[in-house]
């Protein structure tokens, strides 16, 4: 499995750019929530990665035991 990171990069203008690596399915959107919280709330847009689109252990787990 590979690791997971948030890299945050806050430019001149304010803008905050959010990137996630090594987290499959769409549990990044909730993994990120507190910080986008702390970073003031407001998300502009969502770019979802190929790691998005995998799915995560626990989803084909949950899968397996309602066959």
């Amino acid at each position: 499995m590979a690791e997971e990171s948030v890299e945050i990069v806050i430019a001149a203008d304010g803008t905050v750019e959010m990137s996630v690596q090594g987290v499959a399915g769409t549990r990044c959107l909730a993994d990120t929530d507190p910080l986008v919280e702390l970073l003031g709330g407001a998300v502009e847009h969502h770019r979802l990665t190929e790691e998005s689109y995998q799915q995560a252990e626990d989803e084909q787990q949950d899968r397996l035991w309602q066959g």
